[in-house]
């Protein structure tokens, strides 16, 4: 398995506010929530991200739970 790998100053799109609002809300009360997949692959190899995936630690029923309180549509 490779090292982790920052992809500060790389991604933009990591700034947008309602991801920001996103992983929050996943993250509360100490879980954790990251990007992951296609959208970082594609910003180490300079390529446009069509969608972004998000792997959480919570589990799905949670995870739903957390996105609507949050107000995003699941």
């Amino acid at each position: 398995m490779s090292a982790p790998v920052s992809l500060a100053g790389r991604a933009d799109w990591l700034n947008e506010k309602h991801l920001q609002r996103l992983l929050a809300a996943l993250a509360e009360g100490g879980e954790q929530a990251r990007v992951a997949g296609g959208a970082v692959r594609n910003t180490l190899l300079g390529q446009p991200v069509a969608d972004i995936d998000i792997a959480a630690t919570t589990l799905p029923e949670e995870t739903i739970r957390r996105a609507e309180a949050a107000g995003f549509k699941t």
